[in-house]
């Protein structure tokens, strides 16, 4: 009897099939690898994003006056409620202005929005957005007495000298971070 030399019809099924389980396996493999990377650019963009937010608030900060509370006609840092959520208002050095001195609002009312314009009124218009709705910031400050007030000027502290300003936010997903800020 003469053998035959290649493969049998069996053979080449059972070959075929374990082909099409490891192709069905990669690529649910693939589409998981793909998923799992767009989950880390999401969160390294929401990371990114927020550490700008907080250069941004560091740089305003570095530019308050640093002069007694006592000798400004207006505090330099008042820190209010909005409706859901807080204003904080800065005064601040700046040479765009002819009285030298900016007024930056930082609106946290579902999310995180800037403003700045002359000191000598209000900030108007739309805040530009810093943070989307789904991050909710609070603020606080820290003044000389120990005590933390998410009010400022606060009637109960009297007018002691403020420490420090403390930026709390919660991102989409309840996590939170908290950034505390030595003022000059």
């Amino acid at each position: 009897m003469k053998r035959q030399h290649g493969m049998t019809l069996i053979e080449i099924l059972v070959a075929m099939s374990l082909l099409s389980i490891l192709t069905v396996m990669g690529y649910r493999a693939f589409g998981n690898l793909l998923n799992a990377r767009e989950h880390i650019m999401q969160t390294g963009e929401r990371w990114v994003q927020l550490a700008r937010v907080l250069r941004r608030v560091e740089a305003d900060l570095q530019r308050l006056p640093r002069q007694a509370p006592s000798e400004q006609q207006q505090p330099a840092l008042q820190l209010q409620p909005a409706g859901q959520g807080q204003w904080l208002q800065l005064r601040l050095a700046s040479s765009r202005y002819p009285d030298g001195q900016e007024q930056v609002q930082y609106r946290a009312t579902g999310g995180l929005g800037w403003l700045a314009g002359p000191a000598s009124s209000a900030p108007e218009g739309e805040a530009l957005p810093l943070l989307a709705s789904d991050y909710r910031v609070q603020w606080r400050v820290l003044a000389a007495n120990g005590q933390w007030y998410a009010q400022w000027p606060a009637a109960a502290a009297g007018s002691p000298q403020l420490r420090a300003l403390e930026m709390r936010v919660v991102l989409p997903g309840d996590e939170a971070i908290s950034r505390v800020w030595v003022l000059p």
